[in-house]
């Protein structure tokens, strides 16, 4: 196609809006995996944040990070978010992430198999 048969067609110009990203503090209170695991971690929860509602909940959060955590990591995630809470949990080795943004505690954990089938095949049956 030649520059000359594009001055027919109406060109749309597409913006996008570039939502900034707010500054929070954050804190790592314990983690007993990678640096990498736990930047990644902490990178899903940032973008969790900036997607939030203004009306979301503890619960919402919780949610949003462990459906992006098995999305990318495999096996069982498990989510905790609160302002104050205490917990006793059994995890997978390198899978712990305990991080304070801003005022929300989050611990992180897979619990369980790696890899878990999709569907169960005839002889699991």
């Amino acid at each position: 196609m030649d520059d000359a048969d594009l001055g027919d067609v109406p060109q749309e110009v597409v913006q996008q809006e570039v939502k900034e990203r707010p500054v929070r503090v954050i804190k790592v209170q314990r983690h007993d995996g990678t640096k990498a695991f736990l930047s990644s971690v902490i990178e899903m929860a940032q973008v969790v944040l900036d997607n939030l509602d203004p009306d979301a909940c503890y619960k919402d959060i919780a949610i949003g990070l462990k459906n992006k955590l098995e999305e990318t990591e495999k096996g069982t995630w498990h989510v905790i978010i609160g302002s104050h809470f205490g917990a006793n949990v059994t995890n997978d080795a390198e899978t712990l992430v305990n991080v304070k943004i801003d005022e929300k505690h989050i611990l992180v954990f897979r619990s369980g198999p790696p890899e878990r089938p999709l569907e169960l095949t005839d002889e699991q049956q």
